[in-house]
C-alpha cells in the first residue's frame, strides 16, 4: 500500500506535464497540416489561375486581327487551338459590335471538347476570372489598337488534374504530420518520465538514502542525466519525410512554371514584370532579348524603352513617379504612361496590368508588342480607302473635286509656310473640314493634332517637323491623285429643263446671240451640285456626332454661277454646316420633348439677282446661345451691349460657345474662316436667330459680270 501510495505522486506529476503538451502537439500538427493542404491548394490553383489567364491573354491578342477584318476562318483556328491544352474543356469567342470588315455581334467562334457545354454570352459585370465546380472560367476582352473593345473570349480550365495531386499531396500529408505528431508525443512522454519523472523520484530516493546517512546517495546512476539522442534522431527523420512532401510540391510547382515560361518563350510578345519602383524582374520573354538585347540586373522599364524610342524615356519615368507617389489613384496613372514606343525600324504597343495586394501594388506586368506590320497594314488599308473616296468624289463631281483640289492644295502649301497665327489657324480648321467632307480621315486626324498643338503654344506655330509631315502627307495624296486629273476633261452637267429650255430656243429660232449666252451659262456651275454635297456633308456630320441625319430640303431653281470666284466658299461652308449639326440641331429626345418634328429640318437654298447671288442655311434647332456668346465675349473685353454687338463677337477668332473641344467644334475658328473668305471676296454674312426657333445663316456675293481665266478654264 505504501508503495502504491508513494507512486501516484509521480504518476500525477508526469500526467498533469505530459497531457497539455501531448495536446499542444497533437494542435500543432493539425494545424500544420490544415495550413500546409490549404496552402499547396491555393498555390496550386492560383499558379493553374495564372497560367490560364496567360494563356487566354494570349489568344485575345492574336485573334484580334481576325476579329477586327472579320475573318471567321481564323477566328475558328484560334480558338480551336486552344483545345491542344488537355486542361481546356470549352472556350467561346463572342463579338460585341459589328465591325467595318465583317466581324458580326453574337457568337464568333466556339470549342467544346466531348462532354463539354455551352459557357454562354458573358453577363456585364463579370470578373476576369473566377472558380466554379471544380473548373476556372477565364473572361479576357479582345482589344483593338485604338483601345476599344470588339469581342470577348470566355475559356473554361477543368482542375481535374490539380484536385487529383492535392488529395494525393494531402493523403501525404496527413500521413508524415500524424506519424510525425505521434513518434513527438512519444518521445514528449518518454522523455518527460526519463528526465522529469524518474530523476525526481529517484533524486528523492537517494535525498532519502542521504537523510539515513548514506554519504554516497547522491553518486549512484540514479541521479545520471538522461540521454535522447535515439528520440531526436527519429524526430528529425520524420521532418525529412515531411521536407521531402514539400519539396515534392515544389517540383511539381517548378514544372508548372517551366511550362509557362516555355509558352512565354514560343509567342511573339514580350512579357516582362517590373517592381513597383519600375525595376524588371529578370524572368522576362526570350524575344524581348531579340528585340533590345540583354539587359543589365535591376534594370529599369524606363532603360528598356530608350533602347527602343529615346524620346519617350522622360515621359515613361515621370508618369511611373505619379504610380508610386500615390497622388493619382491607379488607373488613372497607369493611363499617363505611354502606349507607343516608335524605334527607327520597329514601332511597339505597351499594355500595363497591375497586381494589387491589399491596397499596395506589388508588381505590373508589362506586354511589349511589334505592331510594325499591323501599322504598315493599316496604313495601306487608309491610303487605299483615301484613293477610292477621291475616285468616287471625282467621278461624282467633277467641277467640284478640281475646285477642291486647287482650293486644298493652296491650304496645305499656306499652312507649310510661315504664315500669322490667325491664318495659319483657320487654315487648319478649314482644310480639316474640307479633308473631313472628301474622307480624306488621315489628312483630317493630323490637322486636329496641330490645332491640339497650336492651342497649348505661346506663340503658336508650327514646327519644321510638323510641317514636314503635313507636307509629306498631303504630297503621297498628291502623287496618286494628280495623274488621274491629269489629261481628264471636265463634263458639262445640264437639267432636264435647261435641255428642253436650250432646245426650244433653238426650235423658235432665237437669235444667234441669245442661243450664244444660253450655251455660255451652261459653262457656269449648277449650284444644285454644291447643295447636294453639302446635303451630304450634314448627313456625315451628324452620323459622326450619333445625331439622327437632319431631312435636308434644297432649293436651288435650277441656278448657275461661276464656278473660280465662288469656290472658296464652298471650302468654309462646312464650318456653316459643323454649326448647324453640332450647335443647332437637338437630339431626338430634346426635340420631343420641345414638340418639334423628329429629325431635325435643314434648308438649303440658292436665289440670284441680276447683280448678286444669296446662298442661305436655315435650321429648325435651339439657335445661337447669345447669352453665352455675351458672356464670352464680356470675357474678351468685347463689345456686347447692342444685337450688332453680339453677331459680330460670334465671328471673332476663338470665341466658342462650347466650353470643350471636339472634332468639329470648340476651336472659336470655323466662323471667323467664314466671315474671312466671305469678306475677302466682297461679301456680306449676315445670321438671324431665336432661341429654340432655329437659326438663318446668309451669305450675299456680287456677280462677277464676266468669268475670270480660272472660269474659262473649268
Amino acid at each position: 500500500m505504501r508503495a502504491a501510495s508513494e507512486k501516484r505522486p509521480f504518476l500525477s506529476l508526469g500526467l498533469r506535464i505530459t497531457v497539455p503538451i501531448v495536446l499542444l502537439v497533437l494542435g500543432v500538427a493539425i494545424g500544420v497540416y490544415v495550413v500546409l493542404v490549404r496552402q499547396s491548394r491555393v498555390t496550386l490553383l492560383d499558379s493553374k489561375e495564372a497560367a490560364a489567364m496567360m494563356v487566354v491573354k494570349l489568344t485575345s491578342a492574336s485573334v484580334m486581327p481576325a476579329v477586327v477584318f472579320g475573318d471567321e476562318q481564323e477566328m475558328q483556328r484560334a480558338v480551336a487551338n486552344l483545345g491542344q491544352n488537355s486542361d481546356v474543356s470549352d472556350a467561346e469567342l463572342w463579338g460585341l459590335e459589328a465591325s467595318a470588315l465583317g466581324a458580326a455581334e453574337g457568337l464568333l467562334a466556339s470549342f467544346h471538347r466531348e462532354q463539354g457545354r455551352a459557357l454562354g454570352r458573358p453577363r456585364p459585370g463579370q470578373g476576369q476570372s473566377w472558380r466554379d465546380g471544380g473548373a476556372i472560367f477565364v473572361l479576357q476582352p479582345v482589344i483593338n489598337l485604338e483601345g476599344k473593345r470588339v469581342a470577348l473570349l470566355l475559356v473554361r480550365f477543368s482542375t481535374a488534374r490539380e484536385e487529383a495531386s492535392l488529395t494525393q499531396l494531402s493523403r501525404q500529408i496527413l500521413y508524415v504530420g500524424s506519424a510525425t505528431a505521434g513518434c513527438l508525443a512519444l518521445l514528449i512522454l518518454l522523455a518527460i518520465h526519463s528526465v522529469v519523472v524518474r530523476p525526481v523520484k529517484r533524486l528523492e530516493e537517494a535525498a532519502g538514502r542521504l537523510a539515513r546517512g548514506d554519504e554516497h546517495a547522491l553518486d549512484g546512476p540514479g541521479v545520471s542525466h538522461a540521454r535522447l539522442e535515439d528520440e531526436v534522431s527519429r524526430l528529425a527523420a520524420k521532418f525529412a519525410e515531411m521536407a521531402g512532401a514539400v519539396r515534392d510540391r515544389e517540383a511539381r510547382l517548378e514544372e508548372r512554371r517551366g511550362e509557362l515560361k516555355l509558352i512565354l518563350d514560343s509567342v511573339d510578345q514580350g512579357f516582362l514584370t517590373a517592381h513597383a519602383d519600375g525595376t524588371l524582374f529578370r524572368e522576362r520573354s526570350a524575344i524581348v532579348d531579340t528585340w533590345v538585347g540583354p539587359l543589365p540586373d535591376n534594370a529599369k522599364l524606363w532603360e528598356l524603352a530608350e533602347v527602343i524610342d529615346p524620346s519617350a524615356v522622360s515621359w515613361l519615368r515621370a508618369g511611373w513617379g505619379q504610380i508610386t507617389d500615390g497622388i493619382l489613384p491607379l488607373e488613372v496613372a497607369l493611363e499617363q504612361l505611354p502606349k507607343r514606343l516608335n524605334g527607327a525600324k520597329q514601332q511597339f504597343s505597351l499594355q500595363y496590368h497591375p497586381i494589387v495586394v491589399g491596397e499596395e501594388l506589388q508588381r505590373v506586368v508589362v506586354v511589349l508588342t511589334d505592331i510594325t506590320s499591323e501599322l504598315a497594314r493599316q496604313r495601306a488599308l487608309a491610303e487605299q480607302h483615301e484613293f477610292a473616296a477621291l475616285v468616287d468624289q471625282f467621278v461624282r463631281d467633277r467641277r467640284g473635286f478640281y475646285a477642291f483640289w486647287e482650293e486644298a492644295s493652296a491650304l496645305a502649301t499656306n499652312i507649310v509656310a510661315d504664315t500669322a497665327p490667325e491664318i495659319l489657324r483657320r487654315n487648319l480648321h478649314t482644310l480639316k473640314g474640307n479633308a473631313r467632307f472628301f474622307g480624306l480621315t488621315r489628312l483630317a486626324g493630323l490637322c486636329h493634332e496641330l490645332e491640339s498643338t497650336l492651342a497649348e503654344r505661346d506663340p503658336p506655330a508650327l514646327t519644321v517637323p510638323e510641317r514636314r509631315q503635313l507636307s509629306e502627307l498631303w504630297g503621297a495624296l498628291s502623287e496618286r491623285i494628280e495623274p488621274l486629273m491629269r489629261g481628264t476633261t471636265v463634263f458639262l452637267e445640264i437639267s432636264r429643263d435647261e435641255y428642253e429650255r436650250l432646245l426650244a430656243a433653238a426650235t423658235r429660232g432665237d437669235s444667234p446671240a441669245q442661243l450664244e449666252q444660253l450655251v455660255r451659262d451652261l459653262r457656269c456651275e449648277p449650284i444644285a451640285t454644291r447643295l447636294e454635297g453639302a446635303k451630304r456633308e450634314l448627313e456625315r456630320i451628324s452620323r459622326a456626332l450619333g445625331k439622327t441625319p437632319p431631312r435636308v430640303e434644297i432649293q436651288h431653281a435650277n441656278l448657275r454661277v461661276p464656278p473660280g470666284p465662288l469656290a472658296p466658299f464652298w471650302s468654309v461652308l462646312s464650318h456653316v454646316l459643323n454649326n448647324a449639326v453640332d450647335h443647332g440641331i437637338e437630339t431626338d429626345e430634346e426635340r420631343r420633348r420641345a414638340g418639334k418634328p423628329v429629325p431635325g429640318i435643314v434648308e438649303l437654298s440658292a436665289s440670284m439677282t441680276p447683280s448678286e447671288v444669296t446662298i442661305r442655311v436655315r435650321d429648325d434647332g435651339r439657335g445661337v446661345d447669345w447669352a453665352t456668346v455675351r458672356q464670352r465675349a464680356q470675357e474678351r473685353g468685347l463689345p456686347c451691349q447692342s444685337e450688332a454687338d453680339l453677331k459680330q463677337a460670334l465671328f471673332v477668332d476663338r470665341l466658342s460657345t462650347r466650353a470643350e473641344v471636339t472634332q468639329t467644334s470648340g476651336r472659336g475658328v470655323g466662323l471667323a474662316a467664314v466671315q474671312h473668305v466671305v469678306t475677302a471676296m466682297g461679301g456680306k454674312v449676315g445670321v438671324e436667330s431665336s432661341e429654340g426657333e432655329g437659326a438663318v445663316w446668309e451669305f450675299i456675293f456680287p456677280l462677277v459680270g464676266r468669268m475670270d481665266a480660272r472660269s474659262e478654264t473649268l
